[in-house]
């Protein structure tokens, strides 16, 4: 019988246990922040009517979007890189592959927040668009706003967004 079931439940205990904590410190700054500096006056984030829908956006789309772009980047690094043991694909991930490998840490960050910058913009512009939008509608689906509803991407989204990768890669 496969051990895989059981290493995709570890992945995700383990995803759980790393994102959890960090969720909890990002909502006490924010929280601290929106308190002193906010930008619309109204009700604190937790009496919200949409509270339920928020948190559950809050913690549950950065554990799987993890996981679900996770898998998708060793499924790729596979495909593309000709790449059929377990061995080679940790090797890879492991040693770097191409010349950005051979950049120097600041270069490789510096090029990353461009890059990834740079992607967004226009990915976000692409779901505004054409038949993305009502796929996209929920990110912009709060009636009040405030810094968690930022937290609504429908599940998938994420994975194409650096911004999950801030919270969840760690």
């Amino acid at each position: 019988m496969s051990s895989l079931p059981m290493e995709i439940l570890l992945m995700i205990g383990q995803t759980i246990e790393k994102v959890v904590p960090i969720t909890i410190v990002l909502a006490v700054v924010f929280t601290v922040l929106s308190y002193f500096w906010a930008c619309n006056q109204s009700a604190p984030w937790w009496r919200k009517r949409e509270i339920v829908t928020d948190t559950v956006y809050w913690f549950f789309v950065p554990v799987f979007g993890r996981v679900l772009r996770i898998g998708l980047l060793v499924l790729g690094a596979a495909a593309v890189f000709n790449i059929h043991d377990a061995d080679q694909l940790i090797a890879f991930y492991d040693n770097g592959h191409g010349p950005l490998a051979q950049l120097p840490l600041w270069a490789q960050a510096m090029l990353f927040l461009v890059a990834s910058d740079f992607m967004l913009y226009w990915l976000h512009r692409l779901f505004h668009g054409g038949g993305f939008w009502k796929y996209h509608a929920v990110h912009h689906s709060s009636e009040e706003l405030d810094w968690i509803s930022a937290a609504r991407f429908p599940p998938g989204q994420p994975v194409s967004s650096v911004r999950s990768a801030s919270t969840s890669s760690c």
